[in-house]
């Protein structure tokens, strides 16, 4: 059987047998840990709940304490799952980070300053009214300062989500085992280009370990999950990776991303390109400047705006749901094709341990 081609769509009831397994040992493995910290986790989980549930003045910190949880444990999560896509191609700063920069963007230049966020900040859905513009302009400093911390929290979790291949290498390591990724480093008579590129980010990394995956992380490229199993297989530190990894991304790069995306969104930019489209497409002509006066007006007078939700808005957040599952499924797909992979390799193992009868 073909390990690459096993998916719970091909083989769905295997498929279901290795995910149970898995899912079996995992839990066996949290009760185990749970077990052994008992007294720890119920001391936690009662303090918590007494402070939760207890009615006094303290109720409001606890609300915004809650509410600014959820608010960074939502970003970290899309930065999480931007790094694992697995190949899904599911990079959740065009799917969410950048359409919020985006509409920030808008608003800000059709109001020339930034309403505030409704709810409140960290619960947001909308703006509130725009009144009548003011004629100072806004600074794009101003845009991407007001969205700094879902930036940063977003790139914290791209940064955690590059953490598996560094453990993976780590573990093959320690188990006196090469990555499969790595096995060409020791084969340099083919001196393909990627295979130039290997030894160049290996020799670096020996040397300036904190410099180059820093310098790696800020910049869009393939071949970052390189250095993290690099990283993991020449021992270097999980907190030189980390932090240097941190650094490029959540600071650097997102930065990158947000100036390119403020800076395409800008009203000017935006207006030329709309300009463009509809020479370019007669038929579009005005109907795109409609579309975009819209949306605007929804943005920034969300009381006044339209009653039913946007065509635009429905086939966005299909589109999103779509891009979620298919993610999910792909996950499932790769545990269940690591299982069978592990399953493999243990059985001629086990083979070899078994004692030969005389």
């Amino acid at each position: 059987m073909d390990i690459e081609n096993v998916s719970i769509f091909t083989h769905p009831i295997l498929s279901l047998k290795v995910l149970a397994r898995v899912g079996i040992r995992y839990l066996g493995a949290a009760l185990q840990f749970c077990y052994s910290h008992l007294f720890l986790i119920l001391s936690v989980l009662v303090l918590g709940i007494t402070i939760y549930m207890t009615p006094g003045p303290h109720q409001p910190y606890v609300s915004t304490a809650e509410e600014i949880f959820f608010f960074a444990a939502w970003w970290i999560m899309l930065g999480v799952a931007s790094s694992i896509g697995l190949g899904t191609g599911l990079h959740t700063f065009v799917l969410y980070l950048g359409p919020h920069i985006a509409g920030v963007t808008l608003v800000a230049y059709a109001c020339n300053y930034i309403p505030n966020m409704l709810p409140n900040r960290w619960t947001y859905h909308n703006f509130e009214d725009c009144p009548v513009p003011t004629q100072d302009p806004i600074s794009i400093w101003a845009i991407i300062w007001s969205v700094q911390l879902e930036s940063f929290l977003w790139g914290f979790g791209t940064a955690l989500g590059e953490l598996p291949p560094y453990f993976i290498a780590r573990a093959a390591r320690m188990a006196n085992r090469k990555p499969e990724e790595l096995e060409d480093l020791e084969k340099p008579e083919k001196n393909t280009l990627a295979d130039k590129a290997k030894l160049f980010i290996a020799k670096h990394l020996k040397s300036h370990g904190f410099i180059t995956v820093m310098l790696m992380a800020s910049i869009p490229n393939p071949l970052f999950d390189l250095a993290g199993l690099m990283c993991g297989h020449f021992g270097i530190s999980i907190w030189i990776f980390l932090g240097s990894t941190m650094i490029g991304k959540a600071i650097f790069k997102v930065h990158i991303q947000m100036i390119f995306t403020v800076f395409l969104f800008s009203q000017h930019h935006v207006e030329v390109i709309l300009h463009f489209i509809e020479e370019l497409v007669p038929s579009m002509k005005g109907r795109l400047s409609s579309w975009l006066e819209a949306q605007q007006k929804l943005l920034r007078s969300p009381n006044q705006g339209i009653q039913e939700k946007p065509w635009f808005a429905a086939a966005w957040e299909v589109f999103i749901i779509l891009m979620i599952a298919f993610f999910v499924i792909s996950i499932l797909n790769n545990v269940v094709r690591s299982e069978l992979a592990e399953s493999q390799e243990a059985k001629p193992a086990e083979k070899k341990k078994k004692p030969k009868k005389e």
